[in-house]
């Protein structure tokens, strides 16, 4: 059954349709889900509703479907996003959905949908195309090769029927970057793609005190960072084995780990710390408040997230935004972090990711303070919101009439 808070949410959706004149134009975004444990598609595509709105006269409404017992709210999405929460029998429940994500994104000029393989984000496109109106995809990475493959007996055939359909009901596919748009047109799309990358803020450094305290064994300490869901598929595994040799070299070395556990991998990595031996090297801090993640981000020397499948990772972009020189994989798609001088592209194998490591961590003072500087200009000059913002604006003009952007790939 839906609850009885969905019911509210239903009258919610019936009589307030997005503020502003009625002649302005309008997009709603539709995603799945609002808690931290379940990653970043929700706070990305909220930061993008936000910025397009705030540069534009386009009114935005989200609408973010989530399970009844999501609670806690991730770091970047707006209170005032609808937020419709599912429970009981799940068929009836999406079946129910239905009603609700009609009488929104028929108030709408554009339905942005973001995410795959959640019923919710089918039953938008459909919706928006049999009411005539521009649909815009963004899938965030789940078209990656390591995503396909995990539970791919599900994913296989469920692509086939029912994903790969739907998105080619879109009038526009957006890419995080060029590799994702090859990844549609590998899916079999053949629909106009727009590379609009995820954008970032401005971060600045803040009083680390406050951190030290709550956590004084990282005083004095060359801090490495790890800021991410702590899921075997961001990485946090190999990072703990390749801890052996950083610790070894660099006994000032510490590593911080904080993010929200996801399929109980924070057990596996602690059990990994006690069988290496290296709990005094190593803090888990689970999920920490938008003040703390800001500390941490100040207090840090580096920040490493050797990921094995990413959209655009957002942590790396706040990372880079603060002047943190970062150490990634390929797979966080981050383009310019190498050949800018902002930090490493490595392997996360754990003796090159180790050997990385400890070679950054061996960095001289003035060294680091220029990959500090080239870490803030590429987030600057290439994803801050104002850059990204803009040309997501200028596809919604498109789809409706306008121009075609430069952003738009020939097809």
């Amino acid at each position: 059954m839906i609850t009885s808070k969905l019911s509210a949410t239903a009258a919610d959706v019936a009589t307030a349709p997005p503020s502003g004149p009625e002649s302005a134009p309008s997009v709603v975004d539709v995603w799945s889900h609002i808690e931290p444990r379940y990653g970043g598609v929700g706070p990305a595509a909220g930061a993008l509703a936000t910025e397009v709105q705030r540069i534009s006269d386009f009114q935005s409404y989200q609408v973010a479907v989530c399970n009844a017992h999501e609670t806690v709210l991730a770091d970047g999405i707006s209170p005032t996003a609808l937020r419709i929460p599912l429970s009981g029998f799940r068929p009836i429940s999406d079946l129910r959905l239905r009603p609700l994500l009609s009488t929104a994104i028929r108030t709408c000029s554009i339905c942005h949908v973001h995410g795959m393989w959640f019923p919710a984000t089918l039953a938008a496109r459909k919706i928006a195309a049999d009411l005539g109106k521009p649909v815009v995809s963004s899938v965030h990475g789940t078209l990656e090769a390591w995503e396909l493959k995990n539970k791919s007996y599900k994913k296989r055939p469920y692509g086939l029927f029912l994903e790969r359909p739907s998105l080619a009901r879109s009038s526009c596919l957006r890419a995080l970057s060029e590799k994702e748009a090859g990844e549609y047109r590998a899916f079999g799309l053949k629909n106009p793609i727009a590379v609009v990358p995820t954008g970032i803020g401005r971060f600045s450094r803040t009083d680390t005190a406050p951190l030290l305290a709550r956590f004084p064994q990282l005083r004095s300490k060359q801090v490495v960072l790890y800021l991410s869901r702590v899921h075997h598929k961001k990485g946090v595994l190999n990072l703990i084995q390749s801890w052996r040799s950083v610790a070894s070299k660099h006994a000032d070395s510490h590593l911080l780990v904080i993010g929200a556990d996801f399929e109980g991998t924070t057990a596996t990595a602690k059990h990994l710390i006690s069988q290496y031996g290296l709990e005094k090297a190593v803090t888990f801090t689970g999920v920490v408040t938008p003040s703390e993640k800001q500390q941490a981000l100040s207090l840090a020397r580096y920040f490493c997230l050797p990921s094995y499948s990413e959209g655009l990772s957002a942590a790396v972009l706040e990372a880079l935004s603060i002047g943190l020189p970062v150490i990634i994989t390929p797979a966080c798609n981050v383009d310019g972090v190498e050949s800018g001088g902002a930090g490493y592209v490595v392997s996360n194998n754990p003796p090159e990711l180790g050997e990385a490591i400890s070679e950054a961590l061996s960095r001289e003072g003035s060294t680091w303070d220029l990959m500090s500087n080239a870490a803030k200009v590429l987030a600057l000059t290439k994803y801050d919101w104002s850059i990204i913002g803009t040309q997501m604006l200028s596809v919604y003009q498109w789809l409706l009439g306008g121009p075609k952007p430069a952003c738009v790939l020939p097809w």
